[in-house]
């Protein structure tokens, strides 16, 4: 059976390296207005031979033979949303780390937080939002540092939730198991209160505890969505790296989407290299890629 397995990898491989056709500009135009239709992403012209050597292995599981046959077949209206997502999942980005720009989560440990506490919430529920959460570690690094937040404030208590446009990175998110190279990203006070490191030396791998899988909550979701089906209001939302893919009307779209399910003087983290200069929002600077609502 494995030498069989070993075969067939060998077979598609060798399809890989034959694969030949080129992503012309009439086929790029087609997809990558549907992509930014439907999903906001903005691919500009010279993304065609990014979208090219992204898509080319989804071709090769299909069985087309051109880009313009790919083309036809997941832009006809009866191929339905199962091959969009299958094609989200190739073009999208998921690069994430633990405690990533540490510079957000040391603002909110030294300034959200403590003025949560002395507005008199004590005894609230701090809601977060970690949007374009990829694999889970932003989330889990918020989760660590509220539980941290809550050793140190009794009554303190939290919950976050998390999304993304991938249904592949949410599986993994949801398992919270990752390999154990990225122990490096996790300070070593934390990973020895926040993580199962697996006994298995063949299976290199750790896991968040139960205590921290539980308080996140993960659901996928289109940030182009007219309603994102949120019922709660959020002390801290965090959308980080997300927003470059979006042009500044798209921005501004969701942005707005944000505000509203933001509580009053509540904030919205941004990644570094992001900035919401120029939109007409109701929000106010307060930090580098930290703002709060007026």
């Amino acid at each position: 059976m494995t030498t069989e397995r070993n075969d067939k990898r060998m077979t598609a491989d060798n399809r890989y390296t034959k694969f030949s056709d080129e992503l012309q500009e009439a086929e790029f135009k087609r997809l990558s207005s549907f992509i930014y239709h439907n999903y906001g992403i903005n691919l500009y012209p010279a993304k065609r031979v990014l979208l090219q050597s992204r898509l080319q292995k989804r071709l090769i599981v299909l069985g087309h033979k051109t880009y313009k046959q790919y083309c036809d077949y997941v832009l006809n209206e009866n191929t339905g949303p199962g091959e969009y997502q299958e094609m989200i999942e190739c073009i999208t980005t998921n690069k994430t780390e633990f405690f990533r720009e540490i510079r957000a989560f040391d603002f909110s440990e030294q300034v959200i937080l403590p003025e949560y506490i002395n507005n008199g919430n004590g005894n609230g529920l701090f809601k977060v939002w970690s949007a374009g959460t990829s694999t889970g570690k932003e989330a889990y690094t918020i989760a660590m540092l509220l539980s941290e937040f809550a050793r140190e404030n009794s009554g303190f208590d939290y919950m976050i939730l998390a999304s993304d446009i991938s249904i592949d990175v949410l599986k993994t998110a949801r398992m919270a198991i990752y390999p154990m190279a990225d122990l490096n990203e996790i300070p070593i006070e934390y990973q020895k209160k926040y993580l199962l490191k697996s006994k298995n030396s063949k299976k290199m791998m750790f896991r968040m505890i139960p205590e921290i899988r539980e308080k996140v909550k993960y659901f996928s979701l289109n940030l182009l969505n007219n309603d994102y089906g949120i019922k709660d209001r959020f002390d801290i939302i965090f959308c980080r790296n997300t927003m470059i893919y979006f042009d500044r009307p798209t921005q501004q779209k969701i942005i707005h989407q944000f505000i509203r399910l933001l509580k009053p003087k509540a904030y919205l983290v941004l990644g570094q290299s992001e900035s919401l200069i120029n939109l007409d929002i109701n929000m106010k600077q307060v930090a580098p890629s930290i703002y709060r609502k007026e």
